[in-house]
């Protein structure tokens, strides 16, 4: 066979790409983990009991809401900064704004109760448990989307792992709430966004070790 006779045998077998599958693979990873991650909760530390009076108050819907936020946004730069050649965005910077209204809640639940209330109410009894259930909730996650982050081939390493261990830090966040019981803001402007940030740079960390192809 000639060139001329490669040529035209490898061009009469070329199929398109279709430039949604990624999305659509990442997509299923984070919905998928997610109820993982949710179902291995409530096996090993239980369901709150109470769930459906909580739904419906203001706290709940404001923890949901920013651990929400924070994993559409991520998800959101994650997407583009896996694709080769990308470079960074300010996606990291976009998560400040539903951590600032968390933070402002929790600003104005401390200044409606006492000062030598603050420790008692930063310090909720579970904090540890907080801190440590998230990471660990956050490796199903974490594993599912490192796998399939591989294949787009990123290239800002350390940057797309940062994101990537956001999103599921969010994601261990969002499992964890089905069993927490403080839905207060101060609890969560702290304890859960201090378990997000540690897989956060965990994940930039080990970005470039994790994604390398």
């Amino acid at each position: 066979m000639n060139t001329d006779d490669l040529i035209d045998f490898l061009s009469t077998r070329v199929e398109a790409v279709d430039p949604r599958r990624q999305d659509r693979i990442v997509a299923l990873a984070v919905f998928g983990s997610l109820a993982a991650a949710a179902l291995v909760c409530m096996l090993t530390l239980g369901l709150r009991p109470d769930i459906v009076e909580a739904v419906h108050t203001p706290g709940f819907f404001l923890k949901i809401g920013f651990l929400a936020a924070v994993v559409a946004i991520a998800a959101y730069g994650l997407r583009r900064a896996a694709r080769a050649g990308n470079t960074r965005s300010g996606t990291l910077l976009f998560v400040l704004v539903p951590l600032g209204l968390v933070w402002f809640a929790a600003g104005v639940q401390l200044a409606s109760i006492a000062p030598s209330r603050w420790y008692e109410v930063v310090m909720f009894r579970e904090w540890r448990l907080c801190v440590v259930a998230i990471p660990l909730l956050s490796a199903i996650p974490l594993v599912l989307l490192t796998l399939v982050l591989r294949e787009a081939v990123p290239t800002e390493l350390p940057y797309c792992g940062a994101l990537l261990g956001l999103v599921a830090g969010g994601i261990g966040a969002l499992a964890y709430a089905s069993y927490c019981l403080n839905d207060t803001p101060v609890y969560v402007g702290v304890w859960y966004a201090t378990g997000i940030a540690l897989v956060t740079v965990f994940g930039w960390a080990m970005g470039p070790k994790l994604l390398r192809w």
